[in-house]
C-alpha cells in the first residue's frame, strides 16, 4: 500500500509537472531569435577581459539632419564669405551609442575622398566670390562605438560582415557665395537730345524706353531689378524696359539690380524726364467747338495730331509756375502759323511752314530762363486759308 502510494504521487507529480510545462514550451521564443543588434560591442569573460564570441553586426547607422545654414542660401546663392551649418543625428532603433560627425567642405569639380571629424556648429569664412565650381557642404553622422573597431578583424572570432556605420545619405547643400552688391547702368532711350536739360530731358512720346544692364550679367546670368515710377513700383527686366501711357510732367525712374544671390544695387540708376501734355479735342474752347480735327499719324507723339484752318480757333489749358513751353507739331509745306500765350502774356509766334515735312517738330516758344508764368496757356490758329497741325505742348 505504502508501495503503491508512493507510485501514484510520483505519477501524479509527473503529470502536474507535464502538464505545467506544455504551455510553456508553445510560447517559448526560439533559441536563435533574438532583439536587432544596437551595438557592436563583443561579449567577454568578466574575469580576462577577453572576447568570449562574435560581435553582432549593427546594420542601421544613425541618420542626419542639417538643421540651419546661416546665412541662408537662396535659390543656390550665398549672400556672404562667411558660413554657418547647424546640424544633428539620430538612432532610428533603440541603439544608444554616442553619435559624432564627419565634414566635407569643397568646391572642387572631384569631391574628396576623405572626411573630416567636425561638430555643430561648423563655420567657414573667407569664401570666394562667384567661384567657377560651387562649394559643397556635406556632413553625415557616425556611431562612434561600432564606428571605432572593424569587427571582421578579431583575431579571435572574426565577423564575416561589418556594414558601416556611418549614414550613408550625408546631409548636403551646394552653393556659390556673392556678397558683393551689383551695379546698375541705363540711359533713356529716345531720338530727341535735349540739349537745354540734360538732366530732366523732354520726351516725345508719352511710352518711353529705358535700357538696363548690370556689371553682373553674363555667363548664363540674367540679373533682375527692382524699379520704381515716381512712388509705385513697375516691372522691368535686363535690356529694354517700356513705360507706356505716361502722364504729362515730370517723372522719375529709379532701377536697382538684384544679383543671382539676393544683393541690391544701394545706388540705383535714376533716369528723370518730361513728358508733353497730349493735346486732343476736348483742350478747344466754347468757341471753337467742332475747329478742332483729330487726325490719326502713326509718328505722331500719341499716334494723332489737331488740325484747324479756322483762323482764330483756339486750344487751352491751365499751367502754373512754369518757363518753359515747347511745342511739338507736324511742320512742312503750305502749312500756317500758330500763336501760343500764357494769361494776359504777349503772344508768341510759330510758324510751321518748312520745305521738308517732318512728321513730328519740335518749337521752343520759351526758354528755360525765362520768368514764371502761371494761368490758362493759349494756342490758337493765326493765318487764313491755311491749315495748321499742332500735337503737344511742353510747358514746365
Amino acid at each position: 500500500m505504502r508501495h503503491t502510494s508512493t507510485r501514484r504521487l510520483g505519477g501524479t507529480l509527473a503529470a502536474v509537472l507535464a502538464a505545467a510545462t506544455l504551455p510553456l514550451l508553445a510560447g517559448a521564443t526560439p533559441a536563435d531569435a533574438a532583439e536587432p543588434c544596437t551595438s557592436e560591442a563583443q561579449p567577454k569573460d568578466p574575469l580576462l577581459g577577453l572576447p568570449t564570441g562574435t560581435a553582432c553586426d549593427d546594420t542601421v547607422p544613425p541618420t542626419t539632419t542639417l538643421e540651419a545654414v546661416a546665412p541662408a542660401v537662396s535659390h543656390d546663392w550665398l549672400a556672404a564669405t562667411a558660413v554657418t551649418f547647424t546640424f544633428s543625428g539620430r538612432h532610428t532603433d533603440t541603439d544608444t551609442d554616442p553619435i559624432d560627425f564627419e565634414c566635407q567642405f569643397f568646391n572642387t569639380a572631384i569631391a574628396p575622398t576623405s572626411w573630416t571629424a567636425c561638430t555643430s556648429p561648423a563655420s567657414y569664412d573667407q569664401l570666394e566670390e562667384r567661384s567657377a565650381t560651387p562649394y559643397t557642404f556635406r556632413v553625415r553622422a557616425v556611431d562612434r562605438t561600432d564606428n571605432a573597431h572593424d569587427i571582421t578583424w578579431d583575431p579571435f572570432f572574426p565577423a564575416p560582415t561589418d556594414l558601416p556605420d556611418v549614414d550613408q545619405t550625408p546631409a548636403e547643400v551646394v552653393f556659390r557665395a556673392d556678397a558683393t552688391a551689383p551695379s546698375t547702368f541705363g540711359f533713356l532711350r529716345t531720338d530727341y537730345y535735349d540739349q537745354d536739360r540734360q538732366d530732366v530731358p523732354m520726351v516725345t512720346s508719352p511710352t518711353v524706353q529705358i535700357r538696363l544692364q548690370s556689371n553682373e550679367a553674363g555667363a548664363g546670368e540674367v540679373p533682375s531689378y527692382r524699379c520704381r515710377l515716381d512712388s509705385r513700383a513697375v516691372s522691368c527686366a535686363d535690356g529694354l524696359t517700356t513705360l507706356r501711357k505716361l502722364d504729362a510732367g515730370r517723372h522719375t525712374f529709379t532701377a536697382a539690380a538684384v544679383d543671382p544671390a539676393g544683393n541690391v544695387d544701394p545706388t540705383p540708376f535714376t533716369q528723370q524726364f518730361f513728358v508733353p501734355r497730349n493735346l486732343t479735342a476736348d483742350d478747344a474752347t466754347r468757341r471753337s467747338a467742332g475747329a478742332w480735327r483729330t487726325v490719326r499719324s502713326p509718328g505722331s507723339f500719341a499716334g494723332e495730331y489737331l488740325q484747324s484752318s479756322t483762323y482764330g480757333a483756339t486750344l487751352t489749358f491751365r499751367v502754373r509756375n512754369i518757363r518753359a513751353i515747347r511745342l511739338l507739331a507736324p511742320a512742312g509745306p503750305g502749312l500756317g502759323k500758330v500763336e501760343i500765350r500764357v494769361g494776359q502774356g504777349a503772344w508768341k509766334r510759330v510758324n510751321l511752314a518748312s520745305q521738308d515735312a517732318q512728321r513730328l517738330h519740335v518749337y521752343q516758344v520759351r526758354g528755360e530762363l525765362s520768368s514764371l508764368l502761371a494761368g490758362p496757356l493759349q494756342l490758337r490758329v493765326a493765318s487764313r486759308g491755311k491749315p495748321v497741325r499742332v500735337d503737344a505742348v511742353m510747358a514746365r
